[in-house]
């Protein structure tokens, strides 16, 4: 998937932040949402699949980064996008769309009972964490280096 960087105005980025918050999105998936429902457009299956693996790619690498820069909350949350997006994306390869933030417990809930893996859920647990501590700042460094840990082997079992 290509993609195009588009500087948007200070008011713009912290409406699109708040919807995204309400909706359980990320900026970067409502925004892309946004703008095929305005052209008249839908994403198809296959679109959604890349969509999310695309952000979920680049935001897991952003978040690695922002950690080794010592910014622990910004790496927190885009560490936890990269996995919120990693479930949507195995969930859109399934025909299903999650637009929750219960949905994707319970989605992760029965991925972890077919595998037969509580590990899922571990590891989604800590990456939930990250997302607690965006708006918390409560982790340490060390805290937010095992919950990497585990949101690296929660997206390689769900991939």
């Amino acid at each position: 998937m290509a993609s195009v960087s588009i500087i948007l105005p200070q008011k713009l980025v912290v409406k699109l932040r708040d919807k995204a918050e309400e909706s359980d999105s990320v900026p970067d998936e409502l925004a892309i949402e946004l703008l095929f429902k305005g052209l008249g457009e839908e994403l198809d299956p296959e679109d959604l699949v890349e969509q999310y693996q695309t952000l979920s790619e680049k935001y897991f690498n952003d978040g690695k980064a922002l950690l080794k820069e010592g910014d622990l909350v910004q790496a927190s949350e885009k560490l936890w996008g990269a996995t919120a997006l990693t479930v949507k994306m195995v969930a859109a390869k399934r025909g299903l769309k999650l637009e929750q933030h219960g949905s994707m417990w319970a989605f992760v809930s029965e991925i972890s009972r077919k595998e037969k893996d509580r590990g899922i859920i571990r590891f989604f647990y800590s990456a939930n964490a990250l997302h607690r501590n965006f708006y918390e700042n409560e982790m340490t460094e060390e805290m937010v280096e095992v919950a990497v840990e585990d949101v690296e082997k929660l997206i390689t079992k769900l991939t």
